[in-house]
């Protein structure tokens, strides 16, 4: 179970948008790819890698001397005049470039020979649920085994069926762990079933991969609310709030209120439609979107939902001020500061047990 810290995220904004020696905005350095993957023990020759310097006023200028840096050792080795890359051990690093005193980076991701990985490492979950545990396997050469997970250690909280992995919450309890395994390679993750009583106590998990990389658990809390002119529409919060200046967020809003089980799709939202003159996402949203954003001390890392996405809530339960729901959602996010790179997508999983309450207040955003 690997949970990158939210350094990890402030490490790659820095590196990408470049440093803060000068005015925002201004010159910057590029590297491509902005991803890349490698097993342990693989390298990228000098020119896998290239950095490009921008000027100020958007145009191409020539780098000079090029310096070269990996964030983190232990994952991959960087020789700094040449851009050679050795990967020594499984994680994940940048690969930073600076030029003209400006730096760029790109993440590289090591993989064991043979690895199996979770996609999900906690799920959250209320009795009588059912999810089928997203896992990969990779292997190195040749195809990958198949995964198989072990028995739940207290069926009373869980079962798991060991073939497929379909995990069925029985009752409260957890955190209890589960194992998932692909031939002598194995991880760990963790079952949480909930059975809320009033609108407090809601929890998510959240997997963000791609560029940037997040195993996350946050609070959550569900809301019908009404958008301007219109009738209720439903906003799912999951946020993380951090011990000085970092809070991170998932938010999943729908055009119509959320009152029993179903599959709800996920649209894009663009940056227009989100950040533009007169745009009002929130009051006045104009189909179905979400976004993943992290706030470190400067600036916002946002990716905003592509189509495709869905959200699904399994459970719709009465309780004390309101209504628990559970369920789980997916959707890709392009990243705004590389609105344009296909690589710049981040796909977002997670699972949730939240209060959905009511607010027929006027809409603010």
């Amino acid at each position: 179970m690997r949970t990158p810290s939210i350094l990890f995220i402030a490490l790659l904004v820095a590196a990408a948008c470049g440093d803060s020696g000068g005015p925002a905005g201004s010159a910057r350095v590029t590297v491509d790819p902005l991803l890349d993957s490698l097993f342990v023990g693989d390298t990228l020759e000098p020119g896998s890698l290239t950095a490009t310097y921008i000027g100020p006023a958007g145009d191409t200028l020539p780098t000079g001397q090029v310096i070269w840096a990996s964030a983190d050792q232990d994952v991959v080795e960087v020789d700094s005049l040449t851009g050679r890359v050795v990967a020594v051990g499984p994680g994940d690093a940048i690969i930073v470039a600076r030029a003209n005193g400006i730096s760029g980076g790109s993440l590289l991701i090591v993989s064991q020979p043979l690895q199996v990985t979770l996609l999900l490492d906690t799920i959250y979950v209320m009795p009588g649920d059912t999810i089928t545990i997203p896992v990969a396997v990779e292997r190195d050469g040749g195809s990958a085994p198949a995964a198989w997970f072990s028995p739940s250690p207290n069926p009373a909280i869980y079962t798991v069926d060991s073939a497929t992995g379909l995990l069925t919450a029985v009752s409260p309890g957890g955190p209890v762990r589960f194992i998932v395994h692909a031939d002598t390679a194995a991880d760990t993750g963790a079952v949480d079933v909930r059975l809320l009583t009033d609108t407090t106590g809601g929890r998510t998990y959240f997997t963000v991969l791609g560029t940037v990389i997040r195993r996350s658990g946050a609070q959550a809390r569900a809301v019908n609310y009404r958008r301007i002119g219109d009738t209720l529409t439903f906003r799912l919060n999951s946020g993380i709030p951090t011990t000085t200046n970092a809070v991170e967020n998932v938010v999943i809003t729908l055009r119509n209120a959320v009152t029993a089980p179903g599959t709800f799709d996920i649209d894009s939202l663009s940056l227009a439609e989100a950040f533009g003159s007169g745009a009002d996402p929130i009051c006045k949203p104009v189909r179905s979107w979400s976004l993943w954003s992290a706030r470190t001390t400067n600036p916002t890392v946002t990716a905003l939902s592509r189509d495709g996405g869905w959200i699904t809530v399994t459970r719709v339960d009465t309780v004390t001020g309101g209504l628990a729901i559970s369920g789980r959602f997916r959707f890709d996010a392009q990243r705004n500061d590389f609105y344009t790179n296909p690589l710049g997508v981040l796909p977002v999983r997670g699972t949730f047990v939240a209060p959905l309450v009511t607010d027929l207040a006027p809409c603010r955003s």
